[in-house]
């Protein structure tokens, strides 16, 4: 069936209102992740050295995990506002926020709120400059200062449109909100009109290769003057004027240039660009560029695999100030004003001064500072096994000497001794540890949750066998799961015994109970109040007849289990794609790109009456749509959740009562393993035969001549619901089962109980149903916890009675009938 494309585009809008403030919920807890893609919810303890505890709602234990598997932790995002007046950058790329407070010849002293009172050598800082300006324009070091295109109204088109912002931004933000895009040819555009004189602050970054870009000073590129790399040269151009800067190195990584324009006096037409290093040093003086009158603005432009806008901040310039000629080897002040100040700069009791080589000293404000260059000194990174990101910009890098849930000790190469570094406003604290799990992927377990997974182990040799045990990868310790919420655990085939867990010859038949449990066994007998049989997995030989749904007697013959293991994902354009499962259903999909960097999917329902499931998936598994498809549909999709098979024509017919019948409905219906149906009422079995009633005939047929026979009582779907067992007085009992978990077996068995024990390889418990229950562990293939244990959907849900439709009596009939 074919929805109304405009219903569609109305139903998702209301529904992305309602994700809204879930996924905000989400990202207020913190999330550990592990280099294999793995990633857990919880929170950060206190660690020792080489390991994370970590706390999660998913298991009652702490987790301690080695550090050398693990990726990251991301925080959720804080408003914690910098106050600080410097932004500081070392030789060896840490940035923080901090005031000076004292200085001497050899260092500076610099005090944070987060990260206390510190002292640098001169020598190791690359810069300082003041994080506020009064002559600031525009800050475009992070995308929410962006006006980014918004999607076209399609109100009154047939295009279906799926989020409110575009399906498919090019831009998304880092951890630390800056400008990023893996797309070739993505552009991003700010406008504004440039004043007389300006300058321009700006660091453009690439991951794996040299930078490749167009940074243009308006959106019209046959007419704006531009910046931009040619192969291994970064030049400016405008028009038929074309001059280099710098040649380009293969092993660079950014750029971090001042871009300053002037206009000449007495000439509106021209004026005179300079591109100058970070140390003030002039690279290119360009005269006779004119100024960009049409769509101006800063314009960027992709020219490679990724671009990151590190810093971009422009300033207005004030009146030329006529400095005097200053040697470029020497240290200088450049103040907002825009004069520059040659000399060291130092602070004592709260009195700032700038002190040249000649013994001139000159008192300043300490607030008016817009940087200070110290000439000679370069950039020289070097690896380090941390790297902790804060949301303003601020990046440290060293070693872990102390970790705590609300503050770290960090090792620096800027600082002999550790510095203290709060997480509040933390985004990412990344480990750079290159040492891999030497256990193969394909040999893990794992556990699903409802944003994610753990790979790992489950491990059933506890002494303490009513709470399972996983141990992640990378962990030395086990932890008990906890049975609070809808987790499942798919066991790794490799762990999976091929042989079947039963003997099918000694017991031929399925026991389909109205919970979604499925019982190999025997059957004995079956009256209106019991039912008897014999289980390789169950001790008591009788139940309640009230809690069956039906009866195989066909065991290879029977309803095979169907599941969605391997479902087919295919990309398509512009965020829409195709999802198809193995139990027939062809959905669609559509992704879109956050501004975080992380992929949100949608999965449209092929019923109206079932709502689109949602998904955020992130980190490694976020590269790519395809990639992030296929991993959506793997934390979507429980296996076993299949949708049931559609009921053939004959069965529909079966299944539909006439209104004479409607009184006294029929509760069986009996399938013949010729496929013969017939309606009525299951009266008995022994071990030969079958007696049923149908149209009043008492009818005895022999049990190798029936497929099955299935209760399609209007009672007989009240799926997740165990009918109270009964004592051995026949009154019913009360019992509390929050601690059954689903135990799922290869080939058919499904059994719901709760877990005690572990003895000569088999995992024994309780049943709510059947008392005793013991399970052969190499047999066990998935296992559900909290509510996903107790959801479980019956083979023959839809088989139940349902009304004839009424005739409809007094209506008027169409023109087209009239007209016959």
């Amino acid at each position: 069936m074919q929805w109304n494309q405009k219903k569609i585009l109305v139903a998702i809008a209301a529904l992305a209102l309602l994700w809204i403030p879930l996924t905000h919920a989400k990202e207020k807890e913190p999330v550990l992740h592990w280099k294999n893609g793995d990633s857990l919810p919880g929170r950060l303890l206190e660690s020792k050295l080489g390991e994370i505890h970590w706390s999660s709602p998913h298991f009652s234990d702490d987790l301690i995990v080695d550090v050398d598997v693990l990726d990251s932790i991301v925080f959720p995002k804080q408003s914690v506002s910098a106050t600080e007046g410097f932004r500081v950058g070392t030789v060896s790329g840490d940035i923080w926020m901090a005031d000076l407070i004292g200085s001497d010849d050899n260092t500076l002293l610099f005090s944070s709120k987060r990260h206390g009172e510190f002292q640098v050598k001169r020598a190791l800082i690359y810069t300082l400059e003041s994080r506020e300006h009064s002559n600031l324009l525009f800050d475009g070091s992070q995308l929410s200062a962006w006006k980014l295109p918004q999607q076209a109204d399609t109100a009154d088109t047939d295009e279906v449109v799926l989020f409110a912002q575009e399906a498919q931004p090019s831009w998304h933000s880092d951890r630390g909100g800056r400008p990023l895009t893996n797309t070739a040819k993505a552009n991003i555009f700010y406008a504004f009109d440039w004043p007389k004189r300006f300058e321009i602050d700006l660091e453009l970054a690439s991951a794996a290769r040299p930078p490749s870009f167009v940074f243009a000073l308006g959106k019209n590129l046959y007419e704006t003057v531009r910046l931009e790399t040619w192969v291994n040269e970064l030049v400016v151009v405008q028009g038929t004027l074309f001059e280099p800067v710098l040649t380009i190195q293969p092993d660079r990584r950014n750029f971090r240039l001042r871009i300053a324009y002037h206009e000449n006096t007495g000439d509106e037409n021209s004026g005179t660009l300079k591109v100058l290093d970070l140390n003030g040093n002039v690279l290119l003086k360009l005269d006779g560029v004119k100024p960009t009158l049409e769509a101006s603005g800063i314009y960027i432009y992709n020219r490679g695999q990724d671009l990151t806008v590190r810093r971009l901040r422009v300033y207005r310039q004030p009146t030329e100030i006529k400095n005097r000629q200053i040697d470029a080897s020497k240290p200088r002040v450049y103040m907002m004003s825009g004069e520059t100040i040659p000399g060291k700069l130092f602070i004592e009791k709260n009195r700032s001064y700038v002190l040249d080589t000649d013994g001139t000293r000159r008192d300043i404000d300490l607030q008016q500072i817009d940087r200070v260059v110290q000439p000679g000194i370069t950039l020289k990174t070097t690896a380090q096994p941390m790297t902790l990101t804060y949301i303003d910009g601020t990046v440290l890098r060293g070693q872990i000497t102390q970790l705590n849930a609300n503050s770290i000790q960090l090792q620096t190469a800027f600082v002999d001794k550790p510095i203290t570094c709060s997480l509040a406003g933390a985004s990412l604290l990344k480990f750079e540890s290159t040492s891999k799990t030497q256990t193969p992927v394909e040999d893990y377990d794992k556990l699903f949750y409802e944003s994610g997974s753990l790979r790992g182990h489950i491990l059933f040799d506890s002494k303490d066998i009513a709470s399972l045990r996983w141990q992640p990868a990378g962990s030395s310790e086990s932890v008990r799961l906890a049975n609070v919420r809808g987790t499942r655990v798919e066991r790794a085939l490799q762990r999976i015994s091929k042989h079947k867990p039963f003997n099918i010859e000694q017991f031929p038949h399925l026991l389909h109970l109205k919970n979604g449990e499925v019982i190999p066994c025997q059957v004995l007998f079956y009256n209106e109040t019991s039912v008897g049989f014999q289980s390789p997995f169950i001790s008591v030989q009788h139940i309640d007849s009230a809690h069956v749904k039906g009866i195989e007697f066909a065991a290879r013959k029977k309803h095979a289990r169907t599941e969605n293991r391997n479902p087919i994902t295919i990309t398509g354009g512009k965020g829409k794609h195709r999802v198809i499962l193995e139990d027939g259903r062809i959905l669609n999909a559509v992704t879109r790109r956050a501004k975080d960097g992380n992929v949100e999917i949608i999965i449209l329902s092929d019923k109206k009456e079932e709502q689109p499931k949602w998904v955020k998936v992130e980190g490694d598994f976020a590269v790519n749509d395809a990639v992030a498809l296929k991993r959506g549909v793997e934390l979507i999709f429980d296996p076993l959740e299949t949708r049931s098979m559609k009921l053939d024509m004959k069965l529909e017919r079966a299944l539909t009562v006439p209104r004479f019948s409607r009184e006294d409905p029929p509760n069986h219906i009996l399938v013949a393993s010729n496929g013969d149906l017939k309606r009525g009422k299951l009266l008995g079995i022994n071990r030969q035969t079958i007696q049923f009633d149908s149209k009043l005939r008492k009818l005895s047929l022999p049990i190798d001549r029936v497929a099955r026979v299935v209760d399609i009582s209007e009672d007989s779907s009240q799926k997740g619901q165990n009918p109270l067992p009964l004592t051995t007085d026949g009154l019913q009992q009360p019992i509390t089962n929050q601690s059954e978990i689903r135990v799922t077996l290869t080939d058919s068995p499904v059994l719901i109980f709760q877990p005690l024990e572990v003895k000569d390889g088999k995992l024994l418990g309780h049943s709510s149903i059947y008392k005793k229950v013991s399970v052969p562990i190499e047999s066990i293939q998935y296992l559900h916890f909290g509510d996903k244990a107790k959801s479980f959907k019956s083979v023959y849900e839809e088989w139940v009675v349902r009304p004839a439709k009424e005739p409809a009596y007094g209506e008027k009939p169409s023109p087209s009938v009239r007209n016959r």
